[in-house]
């Protein structure tokens, strides 16, 4: 034990060298993944292939993941930007951003943060502002604050995350699923939207200005890739609050396919360019394609899930590189899945099989981005 203590300065120096956060190499040895290097993949790297189309992809920079050498090796040389998603929760899994109503802990998205720097990685924050009652702490929830206490607590919350953040962060996806949970879509509820209305969604915007001027600011969806009930209330109130100067730079589209009703090309192009007419940029912030409903054999299930990718890739590439920059995924491999915390063990949505093998899809964005 004492040599394995006089040992630790030296492993923690060799961790962060290879841009693995301190803190979690400890867990590396309990699960079989964790030193499994990366499979052989086709060069040039995604990044690159996209760089030449004059856009960017991304993916999640998991924490919990950050401990495995295969998803730090395929984050870090495949993808030009880290999404980080979860961890900018008012209270996420076993962590709290905001403890209480005058403190932050920002100790598990600055570990997030530092491997983005180590890999010289542009981040994009996700979310600053989110409804679902499941991220928000107790003391907010059960605090009975009025709506001027209610917008302290938001423009404090802001000002600060973006000041210790100020100059790191790219994009900002400001408020999220707002639109969508007004019009209470699979029976979600906003609960800031309940409160404050949509005065909140304005002000969020010109404090998180304020917090980092140079900051792209994104107002985020789900179901509103294509013209419908979210994407036309979307729109509205973008062309309103843009009149009133509000500063919105981008709409951010989630992108939740379900392949068994995924949208035309030609409806997603039709709809984003509606929404580069208003002055505001088109973001993929969290593509995934769930194959849950699918009951075909795996190959054929891969080549359909990959036709998806594809297609949706495209969509973003016809509108072009200045009204669609980027191209995001939540996440690499299918066991990282945020469906399988809704019990969708078999949505097998995302890039990689459990074992980091690339499935087709991620060649189909390969062959797209190689499209001439």
């Amino acid at each position: 034990m004492k040599e394995v203590k006089r040992l630790l300065p030296i492993i923690v120096i060799v961790v962060l060298a290879i841009g693995i956060p301190a803190g979690l190499w400890l867990a590396r040895d309990k699960d079989p993944y964790t030193t499994q290097p990366a499979p052989q993949l086709p060069t040039p790297p995604l990044k690159e292939l996209a760089e030449r189309r004059g856009v960017q992809v991304g993916s999640f920079a998991s924490l919990k993941y950050l401990r495995e050498r295969a998803y730090t090796d395929i984050l870090s040389s495949q993808f030009e930007y880290a999404i980080i998603d979860g961890e900018p929760n008012w209270k996420f899994e076993d962590h709290t951003l905001r403890p209480t109503k005058d403190t932050f802990d920002f100790t598990q998205m600055d570990q997030v943060f530092d491997f983005a720097d180590q890999n010289d990685m542009p981040v994009r924050v996700q979310h600053l502002l989110w409804g679902d009652e499941k991220w928000l702490p107790d003391w907010l929830k059960q605090g009975n604050y009025s709506k001027p206490e209610l917008l302290e607590i938001i423009r404090n919350h802001i000002t600060t995350v973006g000041a210790h953040y100020k100059g790191q962060v790219r994009e900002y996806t400001v408020v999220n699923e707002a639109f969508s949970r007004k019009l209470l879509t699979g029976g979600n509820k906003d609960w800031w939207g309940e409160r404050l209305g949509e005065e909140y969604i304005d002000n969020a915007f010109r404090w998180a200005r304020d917090a980092d001027p140079n900051a792209i600011l994104i107002l985020n969806d789900f179901g509103n890739e294509t013209e419908g009930d979210i994407s036309n209330l979307m729109y509205d109130y973008i062309k309103a609050a843009k009149a009133r100067g509000v500063p919105i730079d981008g709409l951010g589209m989630q992108m939740h396919i379900d392949a068994t009703n995924a949208p035309s090309k030609d409806k997603v192009v039709s709809n984003m360019k509606r929404f580069n007419e208003l002055g505001v940029k088109i973001y993929i912030t969290e593509f995934d394609v769930n194959m849950h409903a699918v009951k075909n054999s795996k190959e054929d299930e891969d080549q359909q899930q990959a036709k998806i990718y594809g297609e949706l890739l495209e969509a973003c590439l016809e509108v072009g590189a200045a009204n669609c920059p980027n191209f995001g995924f939540l996440g690499l491999i299918d066991r990282q899945s945020w469906y399988r915390g809704i019990g969708l063990e078999d949505a097998n949505p995302l890039l990689f099989n459990e074992d980091y093998s690339p499935k087709p899809a991620f060649f189909a964005i390969r062959n797209t981005l190689e499209k001439k």
